[in-house]
């Protein structure tokens, strides 16, 4: 029995002996300071960065406009009409063959253009969709065209109306000439037919001229495409009438001139 147990007590003895002897060495040390749990590094108040005080900047909230290209392009094109109106009203102002009255009129016109254009610029910029820029664009060119056929068919009018006056202070020269020969007891009606044709041409000549110019300036500040037509193809049908009319009655003045000149001319 003390066999058994002897072998059994040197072996626990063995252990422990190792035990002590691993205790003590490099290896155990090692092992044991593994066994030590690690240490997290948590951040602390202490040690945290401090955030920064400056605030972000805040995301503007402003809409896109989707339509700035043809926004620009239309306000540019109407910048542009209000530069050939002004252009107009000057060239108006300066015309030494339109009337005071006249001028009255047509700067009245382009008091209303102007009006007609600032309100097209506000409709292109208020404007949320590109068929309105572009309705407001066209509305603009409109405005020039009108303004552009009133002082054109204006300025002929005037040109033919003073072209009329001129013809009657002719004919009233003739006339005169050919009454001191009727006085006389000369047959002058040679003279006198045609200077009666004359008179009748003057007078259409001054009134298709007036009629083409009413029609001009009624054409209004907002015209429509139609509005503009109708005005340009009446006017441009007075306007030839007068045409026509001055030509003959410059006829006439020659004929009667003419006439005139060979009763004056002694006989041979």
């Amino acid at each position: 029995m003390s066999r058994l147990i002897r072998p059994a007590t040197a072996g626990v003895a063995f252990l422990l002996t190792c035990g002590v002897i691993g205790a003590g060495s490099p290896a155990f040390a090692a092992a044991k300071s593994h066994a030590k749990p690690v240490a997290h590094h948590t951040t602390t108040a202490k040690t945290a960065p401090k955030a920064s005080h400056k605030s972000a900047p805040k995301p503007s909230h402003k809409p896109v406009d989707k339509l700035a290209g043809v926004r620009k392009g239309a306000s540019s094109a109407l910048a542009a009409s209000v530069a050939r109106v002004n252009r107009i009203a000057a060239a108006e102002a300066a015309s030494p063959v339109l009337s005071a009255d006249d001028k009255s009129a047509l700067a009245a016109a382009i008091a209303a253009d102007r009006a007609a254009l600032a309100a097209d610029a506000s409709a292109v910029t208020a404007a949320t969709s590109s068929a309105a820029i572009q309705a407001a664009h066209q509305a603009g060119e409109r405005t020039v065209q009108g303004a552009d056929l009133q002082f054109v068919a204006v300025l002929a009018a005037a040109s033919a109306q003073a072209a009329a006056a001129s013809l009657t202070t002719d004919a009233t020269a003739v006339s005169d000439q050919a009454a001191a020969l009727a006085a006389d007891g000369t047959d002058v009606s040679t003279v006198t037919t045609p200077l009666a044709d004359l008179a009748t041409q003057a007078g259409k000549a001054q009134d298709s001229a007036t009629s083409a110019r009413t029609t001009a300036l009624a054409v209004p500040a907002a015209p429509s495409a139609t509005d503009l037509r109708t005005a340009k193809d009446g006017a441009h049908s007075d306007l030839g009438t007068a045409g026509l009319a001055l030509e003959a009655g410059a006829q006439d003045l020659a004929d009667a001139t003419a006439a005139l000149a060979a009763l004056q001319t002694p006989a041979v």
